[in-house]
This record gives structure tokens, C-alpha cells and sequence, in this order.
């Protein structure tokens, strides 16, 4: 029993999720402010994901008679609640150090690079906190994150699988998105990519380069999001190993709700994200 991609995608219109990212972009590329605004705005809702799938890692790990070996005799070493977190948690450390950088990179810092890169680009530095304001409808889509991963809920079997589904829908289209944004920004503004190719941003005690967080992101880049996403059906696919066979069906019906809940947030912010 899995989860796969084809299932995914059978759930939600896929090219309909990229057309609004496509038509929120169309509005941002054509000025300089709602440009700001609009990332500024996309980098506000991405920094709710890493405490998410941090959250979602501990809840499964803490979850010690959920994940079983059944085929384990000494029950004292039956427990896969580690085991299965660790494919959340993989996530997990990415966002919270980029493995690939010398510095303490926190993907929160590289988007924060980016968009204070972008407005020093753009001449709006000094009119990026009122630009930036984050409003209430934003505000709360951050809180659904949370509570989409499971923050504050009680955890159970189906919303520890339904916080993996969540987790699914946040890495597949996302990457999807990132690659609209990067290949939009090429195209529509290559000369404000070529000068935050070259620019550095200090942040935290280091310089960071201002295009390198939609550039990992990105799956004409470092495609960071599609990693993450094998890693999480991996991870799926231990959590269901791992539960009784009379369990699965359900747990798996859960995967694909938590799925359909993401997908019903990315509607939300893409909908609203340029209003």
C-alpha cells in the first residue's frame, strides 16, 4: 500500500493550481511595488513550513505504540516511531541549515535574503515595512499551516496521517510553483535576477546570495522541493508498513484529506496573494 504522485495528482486539477500561481505572477511582474508585495508576501507564508514539518517529525516520533514491527518479538524493540519521523525530519534539517552552504543557512534566512535583496534591487528599501505589512488574511493561512501539520491537535492515528498528507501536498506543489517563479522572474525581469545573482545579503552574521532560496527551490535549480517530496513518500510508506493492515485503508484515506486540505490553502493564498 502507497501513496503516489498519480494519486495526488487525481485529487487536485493540478494545471489549475499553476494557472493561478501563473496569473498571480502576471499581476506582480508589472510593477515594482506589487512585485515586493507579492514576494514578500510568498516569502511571509513558506517561513510557517519548517516549524510545520519540524512539528509533524516530533508528533511522529513521540508517537511510540502508533508505529509497530509487528513481526518483532522483543516488544521493547517493536517501536518504529523514530524510524518513520526520520523521512519528515530529513525535511526538517534543510530548512533549518541548508546542507549545502558553509553557513548556518536556515531557509528562513535565504528567503529573508532574498526579498530584502529584492527591494534593495528595486530602490524600495525604505518603503519595505509598509509594503510588507502582513495582513490578517495572511496571518491566518500561517496558523492553518500549523494546524494542517498538526499543531495542537490531538495525535491521533488519522492526524498523524493526515499531517503527512499535508506535508505531501506542501512539497509537490510547491515545487511546481517555485519553478513558475523562477522561470516568470528569467523571463520577465532578467535583469533584477542577474543583479541578485550577484548580490549578497547580510543577514544572521553571514552574507547570503540573494537568489539562492527560489533557486534551490526551483526545479530548474537545486529542486530541493521534489527531494523532499521522495522523502516523504518514503516516509508515508513506513508509517503505513508500520501500522496494523486493518488500520491502512483508513490511515491511508487520511494521507489523501490532509492532501486536500493543503491543496485548499495554496487556492486560498494564490487567490488572494495579488488582490
Amino acid at each position: 500500500m502507497d501513496v503516489t504522485l498519480q494519486d495526488l495528482r487525481a485529487r487536485t486539477d493540478f494545471p489549475a493550481a499553476n494557472l493561478r500561481v501563473e496569473n498571480a505572477l502576471v499581476t506582480a511582474f508589472a510593477d515594482d511595488r506589487a512585485l515586493l508585495r507579492f514576494f514578500g508576501r510568498y516569502v511571509d507564508w513558506n517561513g510557517w513550513f519548517g516549524a510545520g514539518v519540524a512539528t509533524l517529525a516530533g508528533e511522529v516520533g513521540r508517537s511510540r505504540r502508533m508505529f509497530l514491527d509487528l513481526e518483532e518479538e522483543v516488544q521493547v524493540c517493536a517501536d518504529r516511531s523514530i524510524h518513520v519521523a526520520s523521512y519528515f525530519f530529513d525535511a526538517a534539517r534543510d530548512e533549518f541549515d541548508d546542507s549545502a552552504t558553509p553557513h548556518r543557512d536556515a531557509h528562513r534566512t535565504l528567503a529573508q535574503a532574498s526579498v530584502k535583496g529584492m527591494a534593495a534591487t528595486l530602490g524600495l528599501l525604505g518603503e519595505i515595512n509598509e509594503l510588507l505589512t502582513v495582513p490578517t488574511w495572511l496571518e491566518k493561512l500561517g496558523q492553518d499551516v500549523l494546524v494542517g501539520y498538526g499543531h495542537l491537535r490531538p495525535e491521533t492515528r488519522h492526524n498523524l496521517f493526515a499531517a503527512m498528507g499535508f506535508h505531501l501536498g506542501s512539497e509537490v506543489l510547491a515545487d511546481e510553483e517555485f519553478s513558475l517563479l523562477d522561470q516568470g522572474l528569467r523571463l520577465a525581469r532578467p535583469s533584477l535576477v542577474s543583479e541578485l545573482l550577484q548580490l549578497r545579503v547580510p543577514l544572521a552574521g553571514a552574507n547570503h546570495p540573494a537568489y539562492y532560496w527560489i533557486g534551490i527551490h526551483s526545479g530548474h535549480g537545486g529542486g530541493v522541493e521534489a527531494d523532499h517530496f521522495e522523502w516523504a513518500v518514503a516516509g508515508v510508506r513506513a508509517a503505513l508498513e508500520f501500522t496494523p493492515p486493518s488500520e491502512r485503508g483508513a490511515a491511508r484515506e487520511a494521507v489523501l484529506t490532509g492532501f486536500d486540505q493543503f491543496a485548499a490553502l495554496h487556492r486560498v493564498f494564490f487567490e488572494r496573494v495579488v488582490a
